[in-house]
C-alpha cells in the first residue's frame, strides 16, 4: 500500500471527529472519521483508531483503521473476517422487535425506525452486509415469526450519580442460563447501565432485586462489576428501575429506592480503582464455569479494595484467589488445585511481569521477617509421617531466598530426616513425588543411615551459593499459595482470636499488609490472563 502523508500534531476540530467514530448506528460516518483520523498522527487519533480496529463489528471499519495506522508506523495486526452470521441471535432481536408491536399492524418504514432506535449497532451491521437486500432480509425474517409472541419484554436502568463520568458507549450481549440461543443485552454510557432481556414467563420483581437464582439479578451483578472497572473510581447508584417494554413505550414495574428497600452501595469512596483491563473481562458475560470464576473473584477482590483492616481484606483476597484456583482444579482437592495453580504462573512468567518486578525486590532477610518460617513448616510438617512431604516441598523450589529460609530452619527437622531410611512405608512414600524418588531408590543401600539428610542439606546449599537464575516467581508462589494458605487456616478456622480485636498493630497485621499487596497484584494479572487459563481435564 502507498505510504499517505499525514501531519505529527493533534487538529482544533478533532472532538467532532472522535464523536463520529463513536456513532454505532452508521457506519459511514465512522469510515469518514477514519479518513480524518488518518492525517493527523497523535494520541486521540491512535486511541480511535485502536479501539475501531479491535472492535468495530463492521470489517471495512476494523480494515480500513487498520491500514490507517499501518500507514502511522504503527506494528499492528487485522483479524480475519468471521464466517457466518455477523450477530448470531439477530433472529431473536428481530422477533423482539416484531412482539414490542403487540400484534398491532405496522408497516416496513415502522420497524426499520423501531430497529434502528432500539438496537442501532445491529441495525448498522445489517444495514451494511445485506447493501439493497437490506429490505427483503427484514420482510422475509419477519414471515417466518410464529404468530405467538413473546410478551414478556424487560428494560432493568441503573442511573449513578456520575454527572462527570465521560466514557464510550459499549454494547455486550450477554448470555444467561435457561436460554441457548436467546441472549440479554447490556448497553453501557457515562452514567447508565441498561439490560435489555426478553423472558418467556413474568418474572418475580421481587426475586430480580433479592435472589442471586435470578438470571436477571446476576445480569445486574455482571453489569455493576463492568461499570466499576470501567470508570475505575467509585459513583454512587442513584436509581435502578425495571421496566416493561410495550408497543407504547417503557412502564416502569418497580423503581429502587422505595420507603421499604433502599440501595445497598456495593463500593464505597475508599474504591480507587483496579488495575484490570475491561477488554480482559468481557468473558464475565458468558454463562459457564469460567464466567463464574471470574465474577466470583471480581466480586471479592472489588470488596477488599474499600476495607480498613488488613485480615479482613486478605480474606476476601484469599477467597477472590480461592475462586480461580478451583476453577483451575475442575473439581480436584485443593493440593491438586495449588499445584495446577502453580505450574501455571511458573510456565507462563510472561504473564506476571508485575508480581515478578515485586518479587525480585524482596531480600532473604525481609522474606525471613515477613514469613514465619518454623511456624509455618511445624504446622504443615508435624508429624514423623509427614518427612517425605516435606522433602518434596524442598525440592519443589531453587530460589536462592527461599532455599535460605529452608536451610536455616532444617535444623528443626534434622532427627526426623536422619532417621528416615528406618521409617514405615518409605519407599512407597518416595514413590508418590517422582522428582525425588531416585533420592531415595540411589540412596536406600548407603551405608550412612543419614545420608538422606545430608543430600537435603547439600541441595539447599548449592541452591543457595550457586543460585539458579530466573526462579523470582516461586517466591510469589510460595507466599500466595503455601503461606496464605497456612495463614488462611490460621485466621479464619478460629486458630487464633478475632485480628481485629485489639488496641495496637500487632506483627501479623504487619505481614498481612505485606502478604495482601503481593497477593492482591497476582490476582488482578490472573484474572487479566484469564485468556490463557488451562483447566484439569
Amino acid at each position: 500500500m502507498a505510504k499517505k502523508d499525514f501531519e505529527n500534531k493533534k487538529p482544533n476540530n478533532i472532538a467532532e471527529y472522535v464523536n463520529l467514530a463513536n456513532d454505532i448506528s452508521d457506519y459511514r460516518n465512522r469510515l469518514n472519521a477514519i479518513d480524518f483520523l488518518s492525517k493527523y498522527k497523535c494520541f486521540e487519533s491512535k486511541r480511535e483508531l485502536y479501539r475501531l480496529m479491535k472492535t468495530d463489528r463492521i470489517f471495512e471499519v476494523k480494515e480500513q483503521a487498520f491500514r490507517a495506522l499501518q500507514n502511522f508506523g504503527e506494528d499492528v495486526r487485522l483479524t480475519k473476517k468471521k464466517k457466518g452470521k455477523p450477530v448470531k441471535t439477530i433472529n431473536d432481536k428481530l422477533l423482539i422487535l416484531h412482539n414490542s408491536f403487540n400484534g398491532d399492524p405496522y408497516t416496513l418504514t415502522d420497524f426499520k425506525i423501531k430497529f434502528k432506535d432500539l438496537y442501532p449497532y445491529v441495525y448498522d451491521i445489517y444495514n451494511y452486509e445485506k447493501k439493497s437486500k437490506f429490505d427483503s432480509f427484514i420482510t422475509s425474517s419477519i414471515k417466518t415469526f410464529a404468530k405467538n409472541k413473546i410478551k414478556h419484554n424487560y428494560s432493568i436502568n441503573i442511573s449513578f450519580d456520575a454527572p462527570d463520568v465521560s466514557i464510550s458507549r459499549e454494547v455486550f450481549e450477554m448470555e444467561y442460563r435457561g436460554s441457548s440461543d436467546t441472549n440479554d443485552e447490556l448497553v453501557i454510557e457515562n452514567d447508565t447501565v441498561t439490560i435489555k432481556c426478553n423472558r418467556t414467563a413474568k418474572i418475580n420483581l421481587i426475586n430480580i432485586v433479592f435472589s442471586e437464582s435470578s438470571s436477571i439479578h446476576n445480569q445486574i451483578i455482571k453489569s455493576l462489576i463492568y461499570y466499576y472497572i470501567r470508570v475505575n473510581r467509585f459513583v454512587p447508584i442513584q436509581n435502578i428501575s425495571i421496566n416493561r417494554i410495550k408497543q407504547t413505550g417503557e412502564e416502569t414495574m418497580l423503581s429502587l429506592p422505595t420507603t421499604k428497600i433502599g440501595i445497598e452501595q456495593i463500593l464505597t469512596d475508599k474504591f480507587q480503582g483496579v488495575d484490570i483491563l475491561t477488554v480482559n473481562i468481557n468473558d464475565i458475560f458468558k454463562v459457564n464455569d469460567k464466567s463464574k470464576a471470574i465474577q466470583y473473584a471480581l466480586t471479592y477482590l472489588l470488596k477488599s479494595k474499600i476495607t480498613n483492616e488488613e485480615s479482613e481484606r486478605f480474606e476476601k483476597l484469599w477467597k477472590s484467589f480461592n475462586s480461580i484456583y478451583y476453577y483451575f482444579g475442575n473439581g480436584a482437592n485443593e493440593n491438586e488445585c495449588h499445584r495446577l495453580m502453580r505450574n501455571f504462573i511458573l510456565t507462563n512468567p510472561t504473564l506476571f511481569s508485575k508480581s515478578l518486578h515485586r518479587a525480585r525486590n524482596v531480600t532473604a532477610k525481609e522474606l525471613r521477617e515477613k514469613v514465619r518460617f518454623y511456624e509455618l513448616l511445624s504446622n504443615d510438617y508435624d508429624t514423623k509421617e509427614k518427612i517425605v512431604a516435606f522433602i518434596a516441598f524442598i525440592f519443589r523450589y531453587q530460589n536462592k531466598i527461599i532455599c535460605k529460609n529452608l536451610l536455616d530452619n532444617i535444623s528443626y527437622f534434622e532427627a526426623d530426616l536422619k532417621d528416615i531410611l528406618n521409617m514405615d512405608k518409605v519407599e512407597s512414600k518416595f514413590n508418590k513425588f517422582d522428582y525425588i524418588k531416585d533420592l531415595y531408590h540411589n540412596n536406600k543401600s548407603s551405608t550412612d543411615r543419614e545420608i538422606i539428610f545430608k543430600k537435603i542439606k547439600e541441595y539447599l546449599e548449592d541452591r543457595v551459593k550457586n543460585p539458579a537464575t530466573n526462579t523470582e516467581l516461586e517466591i510469589v508462589v510460595f507466599i500466595c499459595i503455601k503461606y496464605c494458605y497456612y495463614l488462611r487456616n490460621k485466621i479464619f478456622h478460629a486458630e487464633k482470636q478475632d485480628l481485629t480485636f485489639r488496641f495496637a498493630k500487632n506483627n501479623l497485621i504487619f505481614e498481612l499488609e505485606w502478604v495482601n499487596q503481593i497477593l492482591e497484584t497476582l490476582i488482578v494479572e490472573l484474572i487479566s490472563a484469564n485468556l490463557s487459563w488451562t483447566r484439569r481435564n
